[in-house]
């Protein structure tokens, strides 16, 4: 791909290319799994509250023993 896009480079240079493509193409795959991480754990923690309040619901429903 380096050499696609600069095809008058030196090797030196393409090399260069490369590893900054490389550098990137990594850099946007961290982005995209700390986003899922983040999504993940926010509707972890929207399940857990749903949970709590129907628990809570309940319990004041619920006849005391």
């Amino acid at each position: 791909m380096a050499r696609q896009q600069n095809p008058g480079a030196t090797e030196a240079e393409l090399a260069g290319i490369a590893a900054s493509l490389k550098k990137a193409h990594y850099q946007a795959l961290a982005l995209k799994s700390a986003q899922a991480r983040r999504i993940k754990r926010e509707m972890a923690q929207k399940a857990k509250a749903s949970r709590v309040q129907a628990e809570l619901a309940q319990a004041r429903t619920a006849p005391a023993a």
